[in-house]
């Protein structure tokens, strides 16, 4: 009988842990931005809610972009080398930060679904030359995948 007094209270005891423990089913990705990179971090997540946080640890203003493609060659450019985002299909754009300046950060969230995404910096600079240069052409992008 004492056996039983003492293994109910554990039970109780784990089952109100486990409840508690946040329960949160939203992933969480940090991207670093750098010239010339993009690094997500965990590179897969399992679908639904995904938190976003761009790090910008680079030297110049960056951005975030996310759309569904299996990879950045198969993205549209533009003469400057940008992904041309205007010939691209709408339902496989998922959003963007924008301009994240140097040393910090921005969030964003998304409901994710299973398949393949590409991440980039879509910003082009005029350099002092009067050339363009695209941080996406620069090799600015990263593959993800949700399960």
């Amino acid at each position: 009988m004492r056996a039983q007094s003492i293994a109910v209270p554990v039970v109780v005891l784990a089952a109100l842990l486990v409840g508690c423990s946040g329960g949160s089913d939203t992933t969480g990705v940090d991207v670093s931005l750098k010239e010339f990179a993009v690094t997500p971090d965990p590179i897969d997540v399992d679908a639904g809610e995904t938190d976003f946080t761009a790090d910008n640890i680079g030297t110049e203003v960056h951005e975030m972009v996310i759309v569904r493609a299996k990879s950045a060659a198969d993205l549209p450019t533009d003469a400057d080398g940008a992904v041309d985002e205007e010939q691209m299909v709408k339902a496989d754009q998922i959003g963007e930060v924008e301009d994240v300046p140097v040393g910090k950060t921005k969030s964003i969230s998304f409901d994710l679904k299973a398949g393949d995404y590409v991440i980039f910096c879509n910003i082009v600079d005029d350099e002092a030359d009067g050339t363009k240069l695209s941080h996406f052409k620069q090799g600015m992008h990263s593959t993800f995948s949700v399960n």
